[in-house]
């Protein structure tokens, strides 16, 4: 049984710049809810309920502050990485955490709509070293890929291969032994400087370890980009099984398909068309919202239309239309004919 979970939640997210310059990606809401506690809910329901995160020290305490507010369900301990020098020096940084024991890897940005509980249960059952999920993918040179046997062995691993080598992507789900240390100690700085994990796992392939796969079937995004963003946040919306609608008014207003409406939430002369997330406290006037779109709580929404977008916590918008975009919390938007395709902070 793997009873402990790692999450990596530090690194820069320069590709979410101006949002992610000083605030931590793994916290901006993917269908109303931090792609964080998402991640948290994919170890819980794989079991596992000890887990580590491991924070950046520049954007840490955030996550940490995060976190105060919700009730998990499972211990949460910090592991503060000093300097962001890859994903093979971050696990790394969790063997007094992981101790003797096997444990999960998860990206704190990476988001999907399948249980882990199966590759936890073939990493048991093929006896393996380590075990990794992989998707397959258009473009694979974009990514670390992973050449693999009829039987789901890997047997070579590429980080952004120039060549083509196989079709299959590494998701960012990893499942470890505590073998992982020996080949994270042994590799070198990439080219770039980092210490990457797709090197150390080669490393175990080329040492004759078990290296095994599973091949996700469902929806898999990188929510570090504006675009993987809000591609998760629309087919986590479609995949959402539950939606409460918690607003008592409503005056003069139209809700149509799926919505979820947080406590305190006034709707005023406004039709909303889901799949929709409204938070708590909200007030929205002479608007129409939706489908795609999750709204924070605290915001104020006025004369606006708003499509397959996310607005997070305290943000205003006024007089103005938001199409495919980010609006960082705070934020106060007026008198602009459009925005679309963009990200605000």
């Amino acid at each position: 049984m793997v009873k402990k979970g790692v999450i990596l939640s530090g690194g820069k997210g320069t590709r979410l710049a101006p949002i992610t310059s000083s605030y931590p990606k793994q916290l901006i809401p993917v269908s109303g809810k931090p792609c964080l506690l998402h991640c948290i809910d994919y170890l819980k329901e794989a079991g596992i309920s000890d887990i580590s995160i491991v924070i950046s020290k520049e954007t840490g305490h955030l996550i940490q502050e995060e976190l105060k507010n919700h009730s998990l369900g499972v211990k949460v301990t910090f592991i503060v990485q000093d300097e962001a020098r890859g994903l093979a020096h971050a696990v790394g940084i969790t063997r007094d955490f992981t101790g003797d024991d096997d444990f999960v890897v998860l990206l704190g940005d990476n988001l999907f709509d399948q249980s882990i509980t199966p590759l936890i249960k073939s990493f048991k059952e093929t006896k393996a070293d380590s075990s990794i999920l992989l998707k397959e993918v258009d473009r694979p040179y974009d990514f670390g890929v992973v050449k693999i046997d009829a039987n789901g062995k890997a047997e070579k691993l590429v980080e952004k291969p120039k060549e083509f080598i196989s079709k299959f992507a590494i998701v960012g789900v990893y499942i470890f032994s505590k073998r992982i240390f020996e080949t994270i100690d042994a590799i070198g700085p990439s080219k770039r400087g980092e210490f990457e994990i797709t090197d150390a796992i080669a490393l175990q392939v080329e040492k004759g370890m078990n290296v095994h796969t599973e091949i996700l079937k469902s929806f898999w995004f990188d929510s570090g980009t504006r675009t993987g963003l809000l591609d998760a946040n629309k087919r986590m919306l479609i995949a959402r099984k539950k939606f409460d609608n918690c607003c008592e008014d409503m005056s003069s207003s139209h809700l149509l398909g799926d919505i979820d409406v947080g406590k305190g939430t006034v709707i005023e002369n406004s039709n909303i068309m889901g799949p929709v997330v409204i938070g708590d406290n909200v007030r929205i006037v002479n608007s129409v919202i939706g489908p795609y779109t999750s709204i924070g709580s605290d915001c104020v929404v006025i004369n606006a239309e708003i499509q397959d977008s996310i607005i997070m916590n305290s943000t205003e918008l006024k007089s103005s239309m938001l199409v495919s975009s980010v609006l960082f919390k705070d934020l106060k938007l007026q008198n602009e004919d459009i925005v679309i395709n963009d990200v605000r902070a």
